[in-house]
């Protein structure tokens, strides 16, 4: 065998698990991926080296309870952050592979492990003495006994005041919401003649908004066609549609009938860049110093 055939993945693993600073804590990680962490630490803790044995996907989906795509996903993850580190592997069917958790994770893991079993143990001491000891309550005791037990009782009288006070909040809330909704619908409303009498439906609306700019459309491209001689009759049926259409477009696609006036005096702006450049354009053309005519292209 070559020289990197012979190389040991676990070793590689081992040292990166040293060398490489975890960007999370064990006590950051939730979910499937704190899930997972916690399968493979306990794996780890059987070997002395802290190398997990040979886990399958199915295994660690059946530890995790999820499927098995969400750990491929979820180990990927744990490795980005530098919390495991893949040793050993064997890809295809019945493949497994052997990890390495960070060790500062692995540590801090311990150290929580530790501490529980501390915790566990005074626990089970504390009642030891308790049983053993069959010691009567003293008057001390009593007397804290008694003041816990009128702290309960005014908590409770003063329960049904707070639950009130919170169903009241969540009615007001409730209205007020209500209330919003129906302003909302009250702001939204179309003219009749423009949606061709009363219309609730904002969707049937829009559409026949839509026909209006569409039958405007038609007759600004006959207007086209046509061309009319006189110069001044085209520019005032041309722009005219223009202005209709545009008005259509502002009021309701735009949104600006349902806005607050500030809005519709800031629309004087673009519109006033829009004239600047059109005369721009316009005083560019070759002639165009000589009549209107050629400055609106004609």
């Amino acid at each position: 065998m070559s020289e990197k055939e012979n190389y040991d993945k676990n070793k590689e693993a081992l040292e990166f698990s040293n060398g490489n600073e975890p960007l999370v804590a064990f006590s950051d990680l939730s979910g499937i991926q704190s899930k997972l962490t916690q399968y493979i630490f306990d794996s780890c803790s059987k070997d002395p080296n802290g190398i997990s044995e040979k886990l399958t996907i199915k295994e660690l989906s059946e530890t995790s309870d999820t499927s098995a795509p969400s750990v491929k996903k979820s180990i990927l993850r744990l490795r980005d952050k530098n919390v495991l580190f893949k040793g050993e592997y064997k890809d295809g069917r019945g493949g497994w592979t052997q990890y390495v958790i960070s060790r500062t994770i692995f540590d801090e893991m311990k150290g929580n492990e530790e501490t529980v079993d501390e915790e566990v143990l005074v626990d089970d001491k504390s009642e030891e003495k308790t049983v053993d000891g069959n010691s009567k309550p003293t008057e001390k005791e009593n007397e804290k006994e008694a003041i816990e037990e009128s702290l309960e009782e005014t908590v409770d009288k003063e329960l049904p005041a707070e639950a009130k006070t919170t169903d009241i909040k969540k009615k007001s809330s409730h209205k007020s919401s209500k209330h919003h909704d129906d302003d909302h619908h009250e702001e939204h409303t179309f003219p009749s003649w423009v949606t061709f009498g009363e219309e609730k439906n904002p969707e049937s609306a829009f559409i026949k908004i839509f026909a209006w700019l569409v039958f405007w459309t038609i007759l600004e491209v006959l207007a086209i066609v046509q061309e009319f001689e006189a110069f001044w009759m085209n520019m005032a049926i041309l722009f005219g549609i223009a202005l209709i259409k545009c008005w259509f477009i502002c009021s309701f696609f735009m949104h600006m009938t349902w806005d607050p006036p500030l809005v519709n005096q800031t629309a004087a702006v673009p519109l006033f860049f829009l004239i600047v450049l059109f005369l721009a354009v316009g005083l560019t053309s070759p002639g165009a110093v000589d009549d209107l005519k050629t400055i609106c292209g004609f």
